[in-house]
């Protein structure tokens, strides 16, 4: 039977009930009773928190924040000036990203000087379990345990095949006007059969799966053809094959094009196309370059019945984007509303060590053992993202990169 903490605060708004799930129920395994009567929080029989702005009893007191008792989003609200739990929902909610912000050049929000580089949200929720445990020693939290996943983003299956005649024709076309003839022989040597495409890594990924014992998740992109989507027809027949063959020893998920994020009726295409290639429902996603704005995007993924997204991270740098390495639901700041999709934040992409933060690969190796040795402090899940596109001989010394976190 599950444990049972008593909340207090003078009004029990969406947000406070959001936060104390997350923290109690969703990351210690406690379950939340809530109460806005102070003599049910002093004669309590079951141990009790009190969020307000005074202490009341001899509860565990947790100082509150003006803005947690709000419907608004304002950009009043620092995050230094917040107190813990104020902190925790500012971060889960991504309160700051509803703010005015300047975006890149694909509608993107930066993450330089706005990431956090540890995940302060789980260490801020072991030291509320360490007052709780000490007021309270037969509570007993949730067991928690680092682990890897592992995901990659299908860009493009292949380098050189399945293009189609046109596209083949054209890239030859185009070797030839810059004289790039080792690059023409290179695509003929594959096409031909004679060497395995440079993209087609996935018995690399594979192996490692089978030597190290992690969840991979492949990510397949479906859009049509387009500037910022380039990826094999998903009519093709070895491109579906391709996707069913990885899908039975992988999890799988929907890539939702560039183009999707402009017009949405596109999503729905690119889910359809996947659903009836495996025959499986799809329920995971995660935006082609990291294109997540809130809360447009959430909601066009929960109105097309996406329950699990793992966008949450920046493309520019590594770190959490909201300071936790735990799965939580997204919370609609817009709605002051607790929606079902769960967000699984990652902490790491290889696009964003190499062509972002210019890391060579050694650099690399290391910012990954940072985060890993700050993911393991709280027994916290440690997402990765690597592409199939990104491990052949133009990235040099990626795989040992990949293969340093095992």
């Amino acid at each position: 039977m599950m444990q049972k903490v008593l909340i207090y605060s003078p009004e029990i708004t969406a947000r406070i009930r959001y936060v104390f799930d997350f923290i109690l129920n969703e990351f210690s395994g406690i379950e939340t009773e809530y109460t806005t009567d102070k003599e049910q929080l002093k004669s309590s029989e079951i141990p009790s928190v009190n969020y307000s702005k005074e202490k009341i009893a001899d509860e565990i007191h947790f100082q509150s924040d003006d803005f947690m008792f709000e419907t608004s989003i304002s950009d009043d609200v620092a995050f230094d000036r917040l107190n813990p739990v104020g902190k925790i929902f500012y971060a889960l909610s991504r309160y700051e990203e509803y703010l005015p912000n300047p975006k890149d050049r694909h509608n993107r929000l930066p993450g330089v000087g706005r990431v956090y580089q540890t995940p302060f949200v789980d260490e801020l929720i072991i030291e509320f379990q360490k007052q709780l445990k000490d007021a309270f020693p037969d509570l007993k939290f949730k067991k928690r345990k680092f682990e890897i996943i592992l995901t990659s983003d299908v860009d493009q299956a292949w380098k050189y095949r399945h293009k189609g005649f046109i596209r083949t024709c054209g890239g030859i076309l185009t070797n030839l006007f810059k004289g790039d003839f080792k690059e023409i022989s290179k695509k003929r040597a594959v096409i031909l059969g004679e060497k395995k495409d440079p993209f087609d890594s996935f018995d690399y990924f594979r192996m490692l799966k089978e030597k190290h014992d992690f969840q991979m998740i492949f990510f397949w992109l479906l859009g049509d053809y387009a500037k910022f989507d380039k990826n094999t027809s998903p009519g093709n027949g070895a491109f579906r094959q391709k996707i069913r063959e990885v899908s039975e020893w992988s999890d799988f998920g929907i890539h939702p094009s560039y183009e999707s994020s402009e017009h949405k009726i596109k999503l729905r295409v690119e889910i359809d196309r996947l659903e009836e290639i495996l025959g499986k429902p799809v329920h995971r996603s995660r935006q082609h370059y990291i294109r997540l704005n809130l809360p447009e995007t959430y909601r066009s993924l929960i109105e097309n019945g996406i329950t699990d997204d793992y966008s949450m991270a920046y493309a520019d740098i590594t770190g959490f984007r909201a300071g936790t390495t735990a799965t939580f639901h997204w919370y609609d700041l817009g709605k002051e509303e607790i929606t079902k999709l769960k967000i699984h934040p990652f902490c790491a992409m290889d696009v964003t060590m190499r062509n972002y933060m210019k890391l060579p690969a050694e650099e690399s190796i290391q910012e990954l053992a940072r985060l890993k040795s700050e993911i393991k402090k709280v027994d916290g899940r440690m997402i990765l993202l690597f592409h199939n596109s990104n491990l052949d001989e133009d990235w040099e010394g990626w795989k040992e990169v990949l293969e340093s976190v095992f």
